[in-house]
Formats: structure tokens, sequence, C-alpha cells
């Protein structure tokens, strides 16, 4: 706290003397005049010294002390540096407003586009969710499907063997009728249907397990996807934390201004 004012004091020091010399005081050649400080510290104290000098020009027309020249040259002065503030201060804030709208514009325009992009991926996530949940239920269903094909298959198998059984214990060689033969012709004719079938059972089978196979890689695919999504989803929304604290600072800058705005105006 000691040097910023000293620094101040060395400035109202300088400028009443470039003052005495007949130079308007600015922050440049009082910088140049001091050999050092911060152009924010000089300027806080060129303000307070303008504001003395006011008090003290007002005190000297009620109790004359210095030459009406001297005076009406440091009147002058006054009124200068008034006006130079102002207009400095003005392109500042005109500045800042600038550059406060523009940082708004290019926000607002960032926020709509990843809000879009996070409105996709969530609808896209939602989609990728519900076709998971409808590829595991008909995983479940082939799984069913698949479980009452090999029921049947080892049905059909256990007919096949007793069909072959009672086709060896009959035996047609000993000439015992027309009617035998005419029985182990169809019991030959049954065998053969059903081995028939049991081969259409197992190409069925065969893809049955082949789909149940690529549902099982489409699943793990789409999990995999759904985590990716899940990683954009929170990326997005830091991003879009960052962009509203990026503003809320716009806002706070906008707000310094106004308020160093109103000082000025209120020490007019």
């Amino acid at each position: 706290m000691t040097m910023p004012l000293d620094t101040q004091q060395k400035a109202r020091k300088v400028a009443d003397q470039l003052l005495m010399e007949g130079i308007k005081p600015t922050q440049q050649n009082v910088r140049e005049r001091m050999g050092t400080g911060s152009i924010t510290t000089i300027n806080k104290a060129l303000t307070v010294w303008w504001q003395d000098l006011g008090n003290r020009l007002k005190a000297n027309s009620e109790h004359p002390m210095i030459p009406d020249p001297v005076a009406s040259t440091a009147a002058k002065l006054w009124h200068q540096a008034v006006g130079y503030a102002r207009e400095s201060l003005n392109s500042e804030r005109e500045a800042l407003e600038l550059e406060y709208r523009e940082k708004i514009k290019a926000i607002t325009t960032t926020n709509k586009g990843d809000q879009e992009e996070l409105k996709q991926l969530r609808e896209q996530c939602l989609r990728m969710l519900q076709e998971n949940e409808r590829l595991s239920t008909d995983k479940h269903s082939l799984q069913k499907e698949n479980a009452d094909l090999e029921n049947s298959l080892i049905r059909l198998n256990r007919d096949n063997d007793s069909l072959k059984r009672e086709i060896k214990q009959e035996s047609i060689i000993d000439n015992r009728g027309g009617g035998q033969l005419e029985e182990y012709i169809e019991l030959q004719v049954n065998a053969r249907t059903i081995k028939e079938e049991n081969k259409r059972l197992i190409r069925q089978l065969d893809m049955i397990t082949n789909e149940k196979s690529e549902l099982q890689i489409t699943s793990a695919k789409q999990a995999g996807e759904n985590d990716h999504l899940t990683g954009r989803i929170a990326l997005l929304e830091n991003k879009l934390s960052a962009c509203r604290e990026q503003l809320s600072l716009s806002e706070q800058a906008r707000t310094q201004l106004e308020v160093e705005l109103r000082i000025l105006r209120d020490t007019q």
C-alpha cells in the first residue's frame, strides 16, 4: 500500500511543476518526468490532482492568491483535461462495449452450436439405446427359438433312432406278407423324411447361431458408441460452462466501466 501512495504523491507534485512551467500534465509527460510508476497509478493521481486543482481555483476566486493569467491558464487546462478525460473514457467505453457485444455474439453463437450438437448427440444416444434394447429383445427371442429348435432336433433324432430300431426288428426278408412290406416302405419313407427334417433344422440352427453371434458383435459396438457419446456430451457441457463463465466476466467488465463513468460524471 505504501508504494502506490508515494507514486501518487510524486505524480501530483510533478503535475504542479508542469503546470507552473505552462505544460498541461498528462499521463505520459508525468511518467516521463518521474521516470517510473504505472500508468494506472499515475492516472488515479492525476484524477485527484485535477479535482484538487478545481478546488484550489475555486478557493483562489474567493481568496485570490495567484495572478489572474495563471488562474485563467489553469482553468483552461482544467476544462481541457476534463474534456480529454471524458473523450478518453468515452472512447474506452465504446471500445469495451464493442468488445462486449462481439464476445456476447461469439458466445451466443458458440452456445447455440454446442447446444444443437448436444441435442443431436443426446437424440443419437437415445436412438442407440433403443436400438440396443431392441437387439437385446431379438437376442432373447433368438435364444428361445434356438432352444426350441435344439429340443426339436433332439426329439427328431430320438424318433429316428426308434424307427431304425423298428426297421431292424422287422424282418421282411421272411416274406410274411405284402402288409409288412408296405409297412417297411412307410417306415423307410418316414425315416427319410425325419432325416431331411433333421438336416433342415440343423441348417436353421446354424443360421440362428450365426445371427446370434452377429447380434452380440453389434451389441458390443453399440455399447462402445454409447460410451463415446457419453464422453462427448460431458465435454460439451464443460465447454458450455466455460462460455457462461466468460460471459460473466464480460458482464463484470462492463459493470466496472459504468461505475467509472458515473464517478467521472459526479466529479464534473
